[in-house]
């Protein structure tokens, strides 16, 4: 039975399985982020770009296409944006839309709420992502809970609904049982960890000194 609260009617029959993954599949997801997205993202940063990339993967997990955030070529390119632009553009119309429910959507960070909107209203309906608000937040961006916040009154969106579902690889790791595979997880989320951290430091570095990022938020 559907339950209404201010307005606003929640079915439960009609929510999104939550996402799973197993350690293999985490490591997987890892590896793309650590191998098709951070080196677009490096690149993206050095041209005075924030630090979030995202990818298409399909139901093998394998990249049908990565990409990084170019606000400085429009103030909507965030990492998540730029992608889906993209990918729409190696998928033929009639075929987006059935190639999106096959597909599955990774962020590096967890997605704002224009790119949550982005992904659910191109038809992805199951989305991974690494870092978790609280650790964006800390890395000196906070306009993603901020603009929930100040528009919404809300801190988040529901990560699981009627149309999609979202899962933070950190939160599967750390449910894993202790063995091999969780310890070679940690480490290679450590890597992430130091990749990024370096990255958003050289960001904030040299932001005020880009004559082509005039952002509002960022």
């Amino acid at each position: 039975m559907a339950s209404q609260t201010e307005g606003v009617v929640i079915d439960p029959s009609a929510q999104r399985a939550p996402l799973t993954a197993t350690a293999a599949e985490i490591k997987q997801l890892l590896t793309v982020i650590e191998k098709d997205i951070l080196p677009k993202t490096e690149a993206g940063v050095a041209a005075g770009n924030k630090v979030f990339g995202a990818a298409v993967l399909d139901k093998d997990l394998n990249v049908i296409h990565a990409d990084t955030n170019t606000e400085t070529e429009c103030p909507l390119f965030h990492g998540e944006v730029k992608v889906i632009y993209e990918w729409s553009q190696k998928v033929p119309a009639a075929q987006r839309g059935p190639a999106a429910v096959k597909s599955i959507f990774l962020a590096t960070h967890e997605p704002c709420c224009m790119c949550i909107s982005s992904i659910v209203w191109s038809g992805f309906n199951k989305c991974y992502y690494f870092f978790p608000y609280a650790v964006t937040a800390a890395q000196g961006i906070p306009y993603d809970i901020n603009t929930m916040h100040e528009l919404w009154g809300v801190n988040s969106y529901r990560k699981v609904n009627k149309y999609c579902a979202t899962a933070g690889l950190m939160e599967l790791i750390e449910d894993l049982p202790e063995s091999k595979e969780k310890t070679e997880l940690l480490a290679q989320q450590q890597r992430l960890l130091d990749a990024y951290d370096k990255l958003s430091a050289k960001y904030h570095s040299e932001k005020a000194n880009n004559a082509n990022n005039s952002l509002v938020l960022g």
